[in-house]
C-alpha cells in the first residue's frame, strides 16, 4: 500500500515538473518573444521585463513569496507542498530555459504552438492536484474570504486585468492575440484534467463506504450523501456515496479511493453547473 502511494506521489511530482517545463518553454520561446501577455504571473513578468528589465524568474519569485507566506496556514499541506514545488520549478526553469529556434514568423501559428504547450503544461500540473502558484494561488486565497465567487471566476478577473495591462503596453493587436491564446490554453488544459465542465458527479459503491466518505469530507472538504441501495446479484444492502466535486478534486478522489477499497466501483458524470456551498452561489 505504501509502495503504491509512493509511486503515485512520484508520478505526480514528475507530472508537475513536466508541466512547468512546458510552461517555461511556452513563455520564454513564444509569449515573451512575441510580446503576448496571456495573464498569470508570467504575464506580469513579461510586462516588467519589457518596461524595467527585471528577469522573469525574479518577478515570479517576488510575487509568489508573500502568497505562500499567507497560504501556509490556509492550504492543505499536500497541496501546499506540491504547489511550492511547482512554483520553485517554474521559477528556476524561467531563469535557465533557452529560447528554442522554432518560431515560424507566422504569429497565429506561433500563438497556437505556444498556447498548446502552455495548456498541456497547466493541465499536467492540475492533474497532479497542484498549481504553479501565481494567480491560481492568489485566487484560492481570495476564495477563502469570498466564497460566493468561484476560483475560476476570480482567476478570470485577475488574468483579465493582466491582459488589459499587456494590451496597453504592447498594443491592442497583441491583446487580441492574447485572448486567442487564453482560449486555446483553457481548452487544452481543461481537456487534460477531464474536460471543460465545471463539476463532476461521483457515485461510489464500496463496502468501505464510511471510510471513503470520511476521507472525502476530511481531505477533499466536500459533503457526501449516502444512498441506501441493494445489490441485484447479492441481494445485500449497499451504501452508495454521492458527491459533487471539481475536476481536480475528482482526480484526487480516484487516486485514493482504491487505496481504501480496491474493489470499489466508481461512476463519474459531468455537470454543466453546480450551485451551493463550495461552488458558485446561485443569484437567480
Amino acid at each position: 500500500m505504501k509502495s503504491f502511494y509512493l509511486k503515485e506521489n512520484i508520478k505526480q511530482y514528475i507530472s508537475i515538473l513536466f508541466g512547468t517545463a512546458l510552461m517555461s518553454v511556452a513563455v520564454v520561446t513564444f509569449f515573451d518573444t512575441m510580446n503576448v501577455v496571456v495573464g498569470g504571473v508570467t504575464g506580469i513578468a513579461i510586462v516588467l521585463k519589457k518596461i524595467v528589465g527585471i528577469p522573469m524568474w525574479v518577478v515570479n519569485a517576488m510575487v509568489n513569496i508573500p502568497l505562500f507566506i499567507v497560504g501556509y496556514k490556509i492550504l492543505d499541506r499536500d497541496i501546499f507542498v506540491k504547489t511550492l514545488f511547482g512554483t520553485i520549478s517554474l521559477t528556476l526553469l524561467l531563469g535557465i530555459m533557452p529560447v528554442f529556434n522554432v518560431i515560424t514568423g507566422n504569429i497565429l501559428v506561433d500563438i497556437i504552438m505556444g498556447s498548446v504547450l502552455m495548456g498541456v503544461g497547466i493541465g499536467s500540473i492540475f492533474a497532479a492536484y497542484a498549481s504553479s502558484g501565481g494567480t491560481d494561488l492568489m485566487a484560492t486565497l481570495i476564495n477563502v474570504k469570498i466564497k460566493y465567487i468561484s476560483i475560476p471566476k476570480i482567476m478570470a478577473i485577475i488574468d483579465g486585468v493582466i491582459v488589459v495591462i499587456g494590451a496597453a503596453v504592447f498594443g491592442v493587436e497583441k491583446g487580441i492575440y492574447a485572448l486567442i491564446a487564453i482560449y486555446i490554453v483553457t481548452k487544452v488544459s481543461d481537456g487534460i484534467i477531464e474536460g471543460p465542465n465545471r463539476a463532476k458527479l461521483i457515485y461510489i459503491i464500496s463496502d468501505e463506504s464510511q471510510t471513503v466518505g470520511k476521507y472525502i469530507v476530511d481531505n477533499i472538504h466536500r459533503g457526501v450523501t449516502f444512498l441506501n441501495a441493494k445489490g441485484g446479484y447479492t441481494n445485500l444492502p449497499k451504501n452508495v456515496i454521492m458527491c459533487v466535486v471539481s475536476a481536480k478534486e475528482m482526480v484526487r478522489i480516484k487516486q485514493n479511493l482504491y487505496l481504501i477499497d480496491e474493489k470499489a466501483i466508481c461512476f463519474v458524470g459531468d455537470i454543466r453547473e453546480a450551485f451551493g456551498e463550495g461552488f458558485t452561489k446561485y443569484r437567480g
